[in-house]
Formats: structure tokens, sequence, C-alpha cells
């Protein structure tokens, strides 16, 4: 090699990281949540720490099919994901089954009266809710032991289970996805807080913005004994914060949960959000929101809509934005194909942590997390199977081989060659190059100059490793010409 840069060898072999994961005690500051084994921010702000080890979120979601779908193994989904190396789990904490109990309205995705349940108990008379169940008792909670039949033991049984399979959970809790209102798609028909479904609101918007409605910012009245002679704002108010409320109780000793507020910000979040993010915060949650709350959140996630696959470019304007947070994508498109791993890794190589979003937009509407209830027809489960094996080649990737991922950031100044391809580094001491296409690119390693470096090619598509060899000043032949991640090291 030219310029005194000295070649020694053509690959490496990294011990992979111990993650020894233990249960945490409620969250207090980073550095006690840290001390506890919970989550934390890492120390350079962009990754988190848990269990000791500094973690990128790489992870699959369930969205709203897992609480709510008594049918659906969701252990044999985290023992996938598990299995797969991923670092993290994503749910949506509810939303009211879309069906009708004698099968006249079923939703797309299950094809069928699936055994949905919800936070909150059903009373035992009154007029039937708009799916022809008894009406909700938003005063009462669906409690029990048995996580086969009620919402409360069945959400304890998945954050446990992903606790002691190594993963950490994000829930996402607002708003039950009440967004349509019309003939076409009439979420809010079945939502617990509409007044015909024994709630106490009434909503005559196309997009809804009752349930979004509180009574007093800044001041919370869970507390309060409930009245009916309240008005509809405060009702909705004293329900949302002792639900919120009850979440981070049950959740919060297993250490390993993040809390989300509104993953997609595609309606109206009402005057709640400033609220809610303080109620959470006052009871040490680890919460997320969007950019907009950056300075007063844990964990900032983004409302990027790449549907070709590339969000580089935006994930490394917000790596760089001030103050400091780790950034996560949790509904970003595309939803299939080979563009998935273009997604994962675009985000993931600027430092973006990412959770796999289980959309309807898959190959069908049933492939997905619904593949694992043994009731739904029409799912593809070896095209759930590829993405979990990608999501699971680009955790081991970032959590198990970098060495110094706390200490990298995106440098896509370092790196020439057939577009897309990106670095992230920490220069002079390791490299990390994804390109997505082409057969050769350049990477410029005269931080390293003088020094013993080793490298190899890493794929995204089968986690195999090949000989990295170089030419030139330090151009680097692929093996072929598909994606493929170089990972460089310099010897101390």
């Amino acid at each position: 090699m030219r310029s005194g840069f000295l070649w020694r060898g053509h690959s490496m072999v990294l011990a992979a990281m111990a993650f020894g994961l233990v249960a945490g005690a409620p969250f207090a500051d980073s550095a006690q949540a840290e001390d506890d084994g919970g989550l934390a921010a890492s120390p350079g702000g962009h990754f988190v720490r848990y269990g000791g080890a500094t973690r990128m979120l790489i992870g699959d979601s369930g969205t709203q099919c897992v609480l709510q779908n008594l049918n659906l193994d969701y252990r044999r989904w985290v023992d996938d994901c598990a299995a797969r190396g991923l670092t993290a789990i994503h749910v949506w904490a509810f939303v009211a089954p879309r069906q009708t109990s004698d099968a006249a309205v079923v939703e797309e995705r299950y094809g069928y009266v699936y055994p949905g349940v919800t936070p909150w108990a059903r009373r035992t008379e009154g007029p039937p809710a708009g799916d022809g169940k008894p009406p909700w008792d938003l005063t009462r909670f669906d409690e029990g032991d048995d996580p086969n039949r009620q919402y409360w033991p069945r959400l304890r049984d998945l954050c446990g289970y992903a606790r002691d399979r190594g993963l950490v959970a994000g829930i996402t809790v607002f708003f039950g996805w009440p967004k349509h209102n019309t003939p076409e798609r009439p979420d809010w028909q079945y939502h617990p807080f509409n007044v015909r479904n024994g709630g106490f609101l009434t909503e005559s918007r196309r997009m809804t913005e009752a349930v979004q409605q509180i009574h007093s910012p800044g001041r919370e009245v869970l507390e309060e004994s409930w009245d009916d002679e309240w008005p509809a704002e405060k009702k909705t108010q004293w329900v949302w914060e002792r639900y919120a409320d009850k979440l981070i109780r049950e959740t919060q000793p297993f250490g390993n949960v993040f809390f989300v507020f509104m993953d997609e910000h595609s309606y109206s979040e009402g005057n709640c959000g400033d609220h809610f993010q303080a109620f959470f915060q006052k009871r040490h949650a680890f919460y997320a929101d969007w950019d907009r709350r950056r300075a007063g959140v844990d964990l900032v996630h983004d409302d990027v809509r790449a549907g070709s696959g590339d969000a580089n470019a935006a994930a490394v304007r917000t790596f760089f934005r001030e103050p400091v947070r780790p950034d996560i994508a949790l509904e970003a498109p595309p939803y299939q194909g080979e563009v998935v791993r273009l997604s994962i890794w675009s985000r993931a190589i600027a430092g973006h942590h990412y959770l796999f979003h289980n959309d309807a937009e898959q190959e069908t509407p049933q492939t997905g997390i619904m593949v694992y209830d043994p009731k739904v027809r029409g799912g593809i489960p070896e095209k759930v199977r590829e993405r979990l094996e990608w999501l699971g080649h680009a955790s081991r990737f970032f959590n198990q081989e970098l060495a110094s991922l706390d200490a990298m950031a995106p440098h896509n100044e370092l790196v020439r060659g057939a577009e897309p391809v990106y670095c992230f580094a920490d220069p002079g001491r390791e490299y990390a190059v994804y390109s997505w296409r082409g057969d050769r690119f350049d990477l410029d390693l005269s931080a390293a100059e003088g020094k013993t470096v080793t490298a190899r090619f890493y794929s995204p598509r089968d986690g195999a490793w090949r000989p990295a060899p170089a030419t030139g000043s330090a151009t680097f032949q692929k093996p072929d010409p598909h994606d493929w991640v170089l990972h460089v090291r310099v010897a101390e």
C-alpha cells in the first residue's frame, strides 16, 4: 500500500460481546438505571445501555396483534427474534378489534373473528358495542392471571419473557388507533372511548380529535374519584392517566421496557403530548417521542417515509442534532423486497436504531406477525423468516462485532464508489462501510496510516464473512456486486 500505510492480513476474528441481562429496578437517572441493569442512554448518547452493554436496538414489531389477539403465539415470536440475535421487540399497547362477533365484519389481516382483549373490562349488561359484545367499563381494568385470557397478565408475560430472552421491549401507548371515522375506514366505530361502546365521547370529524383532548394539561387527575358529571375531556384524561400509570407500574419491575408516544404522527395528538411526556418521566420511565420533543425525551423516533429504502441522509442529519439522543425508526417503509435490507442498513450505518414494522403492506395482508396465529391463512412464513434473518444479521454485526460502537459516527466523506455507499467509523480505530451495489469502493484510511489494519467483508444477506483484499491506496473489491459490509479494525 502507498503513503506508508501498513497492511497485514485479510481477515480478522472478533470475540462476540457478552450480554448478561438482569431485571432492572425502576428507572431513576441514567447512571442508576445502568447500575441496576435497566435501560439508560449510552455514555456517547446515541445508543442505549442495558445489562451492562452498549446496544443498538434492532428488532421486529408485533404492532397491535400481540397483546390483542389471544391466539397469537408471542412466545414463539420472541424466541425467533432472540435466536437471531435481535436486541428488541415492539408492540402497540392496544387497538380495539375492528370486527363484529357475528363475523359480518372481520379484519383482513386475520380473516376470522379473533379473540381480542383490551386493557379494560366489559360490563355484564347494556346495549352491545360496535363489535356486538357488551360495552366497556373504562373505570375497571381487565385483570387476571392468565395471559391466554386477559390483557394485563399477557402484557406482564410478554415483557418478562422478552427480558429472559435478552430483549428490550418497546410499547407504543397512545391512542389505540381511533384515527379514521368514515364508512370506508370506521376505526372510531370500535374504539372503547366511543359513547356507543360504553365510553363518553362523540366524534363528528373524519379524522378523530376527541380522544386526544384532555381537561387540564400540566395537572394530573388520576387520584381523583370518578364523577359521572365530569366533562368529557376530564374523563378522557382520567382514563388515559390511570392506564398510563398502570402500564408503568406493571412493567417497571422487568427493567427492559421503553414507552412510545404515537409512533406515527399522521393524525392529531391533541393537547396532551407535553402532559404525558412529563407524566411518564415523573415516574422514571424510559420514554420516546418525535424530534419536536428531542430535548425532553430519552429516545427520538422518526417519521421518515423512505419508500426507496434509502434513508441514510435523514438518519445522518438526526445523528448530529442537539441535544444528542438515540434515534429509532419504528414505522419505516418499505415492507417487502430486498430494499428492506437497504432500509435497515442505510439507517443503522448512520447510528440509527431500527425496528421493522409489520404493516399490512407486505406480500399479503396476512404476512408478518400474523403468521404466529395458527388460524390465519394467506401469510407467507418464509418471508417473515427471511426478514428476521436480515434483522438478525444487522443486529449481530452492530452489537457483537463492533468494538467501539459508542465512539462511532457517520463519516460518508471517507468513502467513494457506486452509490449508495456509506461509512460509520471511529477514524483511526474502526470502520464499517455499507455498499448496496457496485463491485468496488474506496475508503480513506489515512487516519490509520502506519498502523496494522485487518479487514473482512460481511454479508447482510446471510451473515457470512469473506476476505477483504485491498488494492491501490485503499480500494476494496467486493466479493460480488450485491450488498456487502466492510469491517476494518486498526490495531492499538
